[in-house]
């Protein structure tokens, strides 16, 4: 009884590995495509932009989900990678600033902002985390000007890498 009961242990674990099995990545469900209006006040206005024309519009509230929902699965992404990518750049350049000595709050109050409050006092890294974050406004234009160019960017690896995939 053991050994017939062993057997059908041994031989439910080696099918599993030999029977053929679902694959492992589904493939992607096609996505709705934007209408014009969308594209071009993402492409004007960044993806806010984007969203704010989508829940303005005239349409009602299921397609203005739907619509929402394609635009942040088409742009959500390269505008995640924009702006990380910005922040870690401006949060570099006011450490390397404060740790060098440079008033990193006057340098602020050059372009508008005032960020004297918070540049008193602190560590290194506080110091230039206030200046960092004092200086969103700074990252938030560029931001909203390349993110449907990283999209494009983006999208375009997909498709070469989905070219790639089925040859």
């Amino acid at each position: 009884m053991r050994r017939s009961f062993a057997i059908a242990a041994v031989a439910s674990c080696a099918a599993a590995f030999v029977l053929p099995r679902p694959a492992l990545r589904s493939p992607a469900p096609r996505r709705a495509r934007l209408d014009d209006e969308t594209v071009e006040a993402v492409e004007k206005s960044g993806l806010e932009g984007g969203l704010f024309s989508v829940f303005t519009s005239d349409k009602d509230s299921a397609a203005k989900g739907a619509t929402a929902k394609e635009l942040l699965a088409q742009y959500g992404g390269a505008y995640l990678l924009t702006s990380t990518s910005f922040a870690l750049v401006s949060f570099s350049i006011c450490y390397a600033l404060v740790s060098n000595g440079v008033d990193v709050a006057s340098l602020l109050a050059k372009v508008g902002i005032d960020a004297t409050a918070s540049a008193e006092k602190g560590t290194t890294i506080a110091i230039a985390y206030a200046a960092h974050k004092a200086a969103s406004p700074i990252r938030f234009p560029p931001t909203v000007a390349l993110t449907p160019y990283v999209a494009k960017l983006l999208k375009k690896d997909d498709d070469d890498d989905d070219a790639a995939e089925e040859s």
